[in-house]
C-alpha cells in the first residue's frame, strides 16, 4: 500500500466518527503519518511513498480510533509545544491551555534569572505532573534551575520520568499525595521559589458534557472533583505553597473557568499578593497566579 491509498482508507474509515472534512483530514493525516513513519505534511507531499504495514494492523488502529480511543494513547504519543512526549492512559493527554501556562512560567523564569543576575539556581515544583509535560518542557528550555514534580499515581511518575529521560532533564520526581503533604517527609523539605498545579477540576457534574474519548480512556482521578468541595486541591496546594515558597515566590493555577475569582480571594487568604486572573487563547479564565508576600 502507498501513502495516498492509506490516506483514502483513513478517510473514509473515518468518516463517521469525524464528520467535519477538514478535521477527518487532519486526523487521517496524523494517523497515516505515524503509521508510515513520516510527518503528517509527508502524506501530501509523497503519495507515492511505500508504507511497510499490514492490512490488519492497520483496521486494528481504525477499530480503536472508531471506539473513541485518543490517538495519543494508541501511538502513545501526544505533541507538547515542541516536544514530543510519551503518554498512556495513566496520564492525562497535554492540552493547549497547559502549553499556554508552560509558556508563562518560562518567561517569568528567565525574568527572574536576569534580575538576579543569573546568579543561584531557582527551585520549582510543579504538583500533579502526569506526564511531566510542564517541567520537562521547562527544564529542556531553561536548566538553570532545580525542578521536582510530585504525583499520586506511581504509574503517572514512571511515564514522567521516561519524558524526562527522553530530553535529558534533571527533574527529581516524587510519589505523594499533596492533600497528604505535611506526611511526606520530601516534600515538606522543599524550599521552592516557584509552585505550578494544573489539578483535578473539572466537576463531577460536568461528566455529562464531556466527550467519551475522555470519559472512557483518561484518568478520572487527574480530572474530576467532587461538587460540594471544588478547590479542595487549591486549599492544600495553596497551604503548601505558603510555607514552602521563599519570599517573593510565586503559585500558578490552571483553573476550571468557573472559580478564577474564587481562587484569587482563596490564594488572597494565603498571604499571596499581587494575585492576578488571565484568560486562554478561548477568552476563559484559565489560570491565576500569585506572589508571597
Amino acid at each position: 500500500m502507498i501513502l495516498s491509498e492509506l490516506y483514502s482508507l483513513l478517510k473514509t474509515s473515518l468518516a463517521a466518527q469525524f464528520p467535519d472534512a477538514n478535521e477527518r483530514g487532519i486526523v487521517s493525516r496524523r494517523v497515516a503519518g505515524h503509521i508510515a513513519g513520516v510527518e503528517p505534511g509527508d502524506v501530501m507531499l509523497r503519495p507515492d511513498f511505500r508504507v511497510e504495514a499490514d492490512k490488519t494492523a492497520i483496521d486494528g488502529i481504525i477499530s480503536r480510533i472508531t471506539h473513541n480511543e485518543p490517538i495519543e494513547y494508541i501511538f502513545n504519543s501526544a505533541q507538547f509545544l515542541d516536544l514530543e512526549l510519551c503518554t498512556n492512559s495513566n496520564v492525562l493527554i497535554p492540552r493547549p491551555e497547559t502549553e499556554e501556562l508552560a509558556i508563562m512560567i518560562l518567561d517569568d523564569l528567565r525574568s527572574v534569572n536576569e534580575s538576579r543576575g543569573g546568579a543561584g539556581e531557582l527551585s520549582l515544583l510543579d504538583i500533579g505532573t502526569g506526564s511531566g509535560c510542564i517541567p520537562v518542557y521547562l527544564s529542556s528550555k531553561f536548566p538553570n534551575c532545580n525542578y521536582h514534580a510530585c504525583d499520586i499515581s506511581a504509574q503517572a511518575i514512571e511515564t514522567a520520568r521516561s519524558n524526562a529521560g527522553r530530553y535529558g532533564c534533571n527533574i527529581n520526581f516524587i510519589n505523594a499525595d499533596i492533600l497528604d503533604w505535611r506526611n511526606n517527609a520530601e516534600l515538606d523539605s522543599l524550599r521552592l521559589d516557584v509552585v505550578v498545579s494544573n489539578p483535578p477540576y473539572v466537576l463531577e457534574s460536568e461528566k455529562k458534557l464531556m466527550q467519551p474519548n475522555v470519559l472512557d480512556y483518561e484518568p478520572s482521578g487527574a480530572l474530576f472533583v467532587d461538587d460540594c468541595d471544588p478547590l479542595i486541591f487549591y486549599r492544600a496546594i495553596c497551604d503548601y505553597a505558603n510555607k514552602h515558597l521563599n519570599p517573593g515566590g510565586r503559585l500558578y493555577f490552571e483553573i476550571n473557568e468557573r472559580y478564577g475569582m474564587e481562587t484569587a480571594v482563596l490564594m488572597e487568604e494565603f498571604g499571596f499578593e499581587a494575585v492576578d486572573i488571565k484568560n486562554d487563547l478561548f477568552g476563559k479564565d484559565r489560570f491565576v497566579f500569585g506572589r508571597i508576600k
